[in-house]
């Protein structure tokens, strides 16, 4: 999007606490109708927001991407995005839908990938649950839902059901913020 249509990050304009935000989601293994978290403002500016053991992987500043390293891929535009409903990846062998443009695997799916950025390098294990039955059970939250992306194994996104049961933490580029440069996110490896 051409720079004069962008908004700017608004915590960027708190007079303090402004150099990022945490996401805070509990876990969940099925379907919730609801879910309540927090969303905390700032990174180490107080004493409920620092990053304790959370891994710092920090983002190219021109794109906001970073490296995904899955099935022996390395997707070099991958993101985190907590407004997308699922995980979604490209796989050659987790088994797809048949009806919707998702992952239906017969049993739960549990993989691994590795996250790295311009600094920093951080495992994430993740399950894929079957879309068929999870979207069955008319819930908005839902936990390893996940779907193919584009088909060109160049990104993988990062979407809403990785913040299940996660602190995740997104840096503002041009802040100073502890963990090293900004902008990065971070999460605490599991």
């Amino acid at each position: 999007m051409p720079l004069n249509q962008q908004v700017q990050n608004p915590v960027s304009l708190f007079a303090t606490d402004n150099n990022g935000v945490i996401v805070e989601l509990p876990a969940i293994t099925s379907p919730q109708a609801t879910l309540s978290g927090s969303l905390v403002f700032g990174i180490g500016t107080q004493s409920n927001n620092g990053l304790g053991s959370a891994t710092v992987v920090q983002m190219d500043p021109n794109f906001l991407t970073f490296f995904t390293s899955f099935e022996s891929t390395n997707m070099t535009g991958s993101f985190i995005d907590s407004g997308s409903n699922a995980l979604y990846f490209d796989s050659n062998d987790v088994e797809g839908c048949t009806d919707i443009d998702f992952y239906c695997p017969s049993s739960t799916t549990n993989l691994s990938a590795s996250n790295s950025g311009t600094a920093g390098t951080a495992s994430v294990h993740f399950s894929v649950f079957n879309a068929d039955v999870l979207l069955s059970s008319g819930d908005a939250a839902l936990p390893g839902l996940a779907g193919p992306s584009d088909g060109s194994f160049t990104s993988f996104d990062w979407g809403l059901p990785f913040f299940f049961g996660r602190n995740v933490y997104t840096s503002i580029e041009g802040k100073t913020a502890p963990g090293g440069t900004t902008p990065y996110w971070a999460y605490p490896q599991n």
